[in-house]
């Protein structure tokens, strides 16, 4: 996969999908009934909310192909800061939707991630057995909002705006002067969010999202405040690191492998929305364990050696998908697995797509972890790849061996390899 990730899209496919783009089919401009409001974001929406972070870098012209990044910058800047113009278009052919969003065929794979986890913010809000190619009115209108901002070069004052979201709500009175200032908006800015947050409550909710507000801050859309400081601090996975284990001597040579933007986790529906592992990710997870511990076997009777060194190798994976890119890798893996070995980035199908990897500086050699796709996994595609894992634990797995028969000592006993430790995180659901 790795080599396709630096090389166009073959012209075929990007003919093929720009084609299924103009014969999407269109849903009437219909009011939708709105979300059950909560107070909190089921563990579902939590994830959509971390995928949703990224995908608005991406179209702020923040992240994603570099080729891109311009038009997703100023696309949409000559339409006014209209809710109703926003639908008409969303809903309307692809000339007048391309008029507020960029027809990037990139983006795909990552909006299928965030349709999976919270179908409403898909443009036909789960009401159709499948997607729209397209995200809802209300995702858009905000973008268009946020690209005017940055235009202009203001920030939002987020912390008062969620300070202030019950004027948002229907039938509430129009903002004072001295709101309008601390949210740092305008009234046509108030007026327009809150035609965007009553046809879909939702949004509000996942405006204080610490993913959310943590990006925001960071590409300089919100200012800073005691919000912003406190998303800063939670915006992270901490909660799903590797638990650990016992001192061993040596200590097991560990592979990380960490789900990113993937849509293989079963979302229940409901206010539940719990998510769980699926039966196809843990068999994609099987064959890939396999593969790499068969490759290890063929090294190690190539080599000769008496001591099999997959004896000495765990693998360590969270039960849930996280949102892991170039940008922020080295810090999520601190966080999550800081003492593994290597890294396996398992991204969802043509997630990779949406992310511009540098191959001189963001995968091994250069850093210790690679990316792969899990289509590629499951149609066994990634024999190279699975060559270069093994060749980068050798030498951790060779000083393991080592370690566990120092010379002129009786040998030690070797703990009976562990294969897989799962890391389940606080079940606890919050937006914090």
């Amino acid at each position: 996969m790795m080599s396709r990730n630096f090389t166009p899209p073959a012209l075929l496919l990007v003919i093929n999908m720009l084609i299924v783009l103009a014969c999407s089919p269109l849903a009437p401009h219909r009011a939708i009934p709105p979300m059950r409001y909560a107070a909190q974001l089921t563990e579902a929406e939590q994830i959509a909310g971390e995928t949703l972070a990224y995908l608005v870098e991406v179209v702020l012209g923040q992240a994603g192909d570099p080729e891109k990044r311009p038009a997703w910058a100023t696309r949409g800047l000559t339409l006014p800061l209209d809710f109703d113009l926003v639908s008409q278009r969303m809903f309307g052919p692809v000339p007048l939707r391309a008029e507020l969003m960029v027809l990037d065929t990139n983006v795909l794979g990552l909006s299928e991630v965030l349709y999976h986890y919270d179908p409403r913010l898909n443009l036909f809000k789960g009401s159709r057995e499948a997607d729209s190619l397209y995200p809802c009115a209300e995702l858009m209108a905000i973008r268009l909002f946020l690209v005017h901002k940055r235009h202009k070069g203001e920030k939002i004052g987020l912390g008062a705006m969620i300070r202030c979201k019950e004027l948002f709500a229907p039938g509430s009175r129009d903002a004072r002067q001295a709101e309008l200032a601390a949210m740092n908006i305008t009234d046509t800015e108030f007026k327009f969010l809150k035609a965007v947050f009553q046809s879909e409550p939702a949004f509000l909710r996942y405006m204080s999202h610490p993913f959310l507000v943590s990006t925001l801050h960071r590409i300089g859309v919100v200012e800073q405040d005691a919000l912003t400081l406190s998303a800063d601090q939670s915006a992270n996975y901490r909660r799903w690191a590797c638990p650990s284990p016992k001192p061993l001597y040596p200590s097991p040579v560990t592979i990380a492998i960490l789900p990113s933007m993937n849509p293989m986790f079963d979302a229940s529906p409901g206010p539940a929305g719990t998510v769980t592992p699926s039966r196809d990710y843990q068999i994609m997870l099987d064959h890939l364990e396999k593969a790499i511990l068969d490759r290890l076997a063929r090294k190690h009777l190539a080599s000769g050696q008496n001591t099999p060194t997959a004896n000495h190798l765990v693998f360590f994976t969270p039960d849930r998908p996280m949102v892991i890119h170039p940008e922020n890798a080295g810090r999520v893996i601190e966080d999550v697995c800081s003492k593994a070995d290597f890294t396996l980035i398992v991204l969802g199908k043509n997630v990779y797509r949406a992310i511009y990897l540098d191959p001189e500086n963001d995968i091994y050699p250069h850093e210790k972890r690679i990316y792969l796709d899990a289509d590629e996994i499951q149609y066994q595609q990634i024999d190279e790849e699975i060559e270069t894992i093994v060749n980068a634990v050798m030498p951790a797995l060779t000083a393991a061996e080592s370690a566990s028969v120092p010379d002129g000592t009786p040998g030690i006993p070797e703990p009976a390899p562990l294969k897989k430790i799962f890391s389940k995180g606080n079940p606890k659901n919050d937006d914090t």
